[in-house]
């Protein structure tokens, strides 16, 4: 037996088994599983669409006129678009760049060896957290933590390691 309260309350009663009555009476959302499922299924479906949009090249209009080159992937890559990282490694990881300011091998990974920080094309950073990771260097460096124009001893020591033996 089920007794809805209403479209506003989006809840239904329902009696679950012949118990006493103040036992019995259990509210269950109205939005089953399967709506559920179909929603997401929905969005799925939607950011599937958005993938392959987005690796779509160029968009082409009836009556236009191309050559063979213009379907080559050199020609593609002029109209691919580019976007932005969504997640990186420090979102992954849920971690602050800028609580990492002490461990200078992480902080080296996002220096040049002349001491300059990385561009976020090559780190592959989130801006948020490509500005966070750079003052973090900028923090490291003013407080004496990190050379400011070379990589640290102990770094270059286990590269130099590395060298000899492989």
């Amino acid at each position: 037996m089920s007794l809805r309260l209403g479209s506003n309350l989006g809840l239904e009663l329902r009696l679950a088994k012949p118990q006493p009555l103040r036992q019995s009476f259990t509210l269950i959302p109205t939005r089953s599983a399967t709506r559920l499922a179909v929603h997401s299924k929905d969005d799925q479906k939607a950011q599937e669409s958005l993938a392959l949009s987005r690796q779509m090249t160029r968009t082409w209009k009836v009556g236009d006129v191309y050559a063979p080159h213009d379907l080559s992937g050199a020609e593609a890559r002029k109209w691919k678009q580019r976007t932005r990282p969504t997640t990186d490694v420090f979102d992954a990881l849920s971690v602050n760049p800028l609580s990492l300011y002490k461990n200078f091998a992480i902080m080296s990974e996002y220096m040049t060896e002349m001491g300059r920080i990385r561009h976020s094309s090559s780190t592959g950073l989130r801006p948020v957290n490509q500005r966070k990771i750079a003052k973090a260097i900028r923090r490291a460096i003013s407080l004496g933590l990190m050379p400011s124009v070379h990589r640290h001893p102990e770094i270059l020591k286990a590269q130099l390691q590395k060298r000899k033996v492989g």
